[in-house]
């Protein structure tokens, strides 16, 4: 009988342990947190308000950026995502979801994305997720010019539905099918018409290459459809410097009136040079040809300009601070001067600071 209840006695603890570490590879992983936030001081040498690019559009005025706060948990092969924005810059980044009067006030969702795994090299991603066109971010903190490209502000800010992807090795594809660009609701959009991605690209140890694609409503509204195709890469050339290329084409098409179809394209080039891991120099130079765009990328129709932007990134900690100057110069008087005529060039300083948690 003590054998017995000796055997009974190894077998419940026996369970017991086994319960125990059942218990414990089935805990979900704690939540992980961050965000930033980012503002900036901007002063224009003709005391007009010329930006023609995104998130920089004030004079003689100290601005907001936004507060980021980004959430994100995985569990055995799921995963969410969640990125909130507050102020301004995230208020323009969803600009068919604000208005003018309340653009500084809403708490938006930029992000929300669910992904699973369904094995190593191959997930789905549904949700809402920033482009994967262009070299630049929304994020002013991953970015290392504070002002935004012309090919930033005119191409896609982010779509809403759902893409796969597969990786192997080195190297990546994906393929998705969403609603019409910048609308997280196809209801909002008035259209049924879907928007379709793509991308393939190659990650190296010093540099990576990707070849973007995307086709479909870009604004239901002007019944205007658009398909872009762009370039981009990045080269470590060494420890201190670096390079990136991005090149975009996109051609717009009216679904009633020819003449308002139009096409555009963008060259930017990107340096880097670090003075040490507090002090980095960053130069963007870019060619914008607009001369036979569609009205409806309004002022810049019907010209070209070659925009110039340098900023110097000083880090203490978290926070970064960016002293920049930018000149663009226009083919055609898109801008205005101190007297409030049309002008061929835009000339301005900013200071921005960031910060990441």
């Amino acid at each position: 009988m003590k054998k017995v209840l000796h055997i009974l006695a190894a077998m419940l603890t026996s369970s017991f342990a086994f319960a125990q570490d059942d218990t414990e590879t089935s805990t979900p992983p704690a939540t992980t947190w961050g965000g930033s936030a980012d503002a900036y001081y901007k002063y224009d040498f003709s005391k007009q308000m010329n930006g023609l690019t995104s998130f920089t559009n004030s004079q003689n005025s100290f601005e907001l950026g936004m507060a980021s706060v980004e959430a994100s948990h995985t569990f055995g092969k799921a995963s969410v995502f969640v990125d909130l924005g507050f102020g301004k810059r995230a208020g323009e980044f969803s600009y068919n979801e604000t208005t003018d009067k309340d653009i500084n006030a809403k708490f938006l969702i930029k992000q929300l994305f669910f992904t699973y795994n369904v094995t190593d090299k191959f997930k789905f991603v549904a949700g809402s997720f920033g482009t994967h066109i262009g070299y630049e971010v929304l994020d002013a903190v991953d970015n290392k010019n504070y002002s935004m490209s012309y090919a930033f502000s005119y191409g896609p800010f982010f779509n809403t539905g759902v893409k796969a992807v597969y990786t192997s090795g080195k190297f990546t594809a994906m393929f998705g099918i969403t609603n019409p660009t910048d609308f997280k609701s196809a209801m909002d959009a008035g259209s049924t018409q879907k928007t379709y991605i793509g991308q393939v690209g190659y990650i190296g140890e010093t540099g990576s290459a990707y070849l973007n694609f995307t086709s479909g409503s870009a604004n239901p509204a002007s019944d205007e459809n658009k398909t872009q195709i762009d370039f981009v890469a990045s080269k470590t050339i060494s420890d201190s410097f670096g390079l990136g290329f991005n090149a975009t084409y996109a051609k717009t098409k009216n679904d009633f009136d020819s003449a308002l179809d139009g096409e555009w394209f963008s060259l930017v080039g990107y340096a880097n040079y670090s003075f040490s891991p507090s002090l980095l120099l960053a130069y963007r130079m870019e060619y914008f040809d607009a001369k036979d765009a569609a009205p409806s990328l309004g002022t810049l129709t019907g010209s070209n300009v070659f925009a110039n932007t340098v900023s110097l990134n000083y880090k203490v900690g978290k926070l970064t601070i960016i002293p920049e100057l930018r000149y663009d110069a226009a083919s055609e008087d898109i801008f205005l001067d101190k007297d409030a005529l049309p002008t061929g060039g835009s000339f301005y300083a900013l200071v921005a600071t960031t910060y990441s948690f």
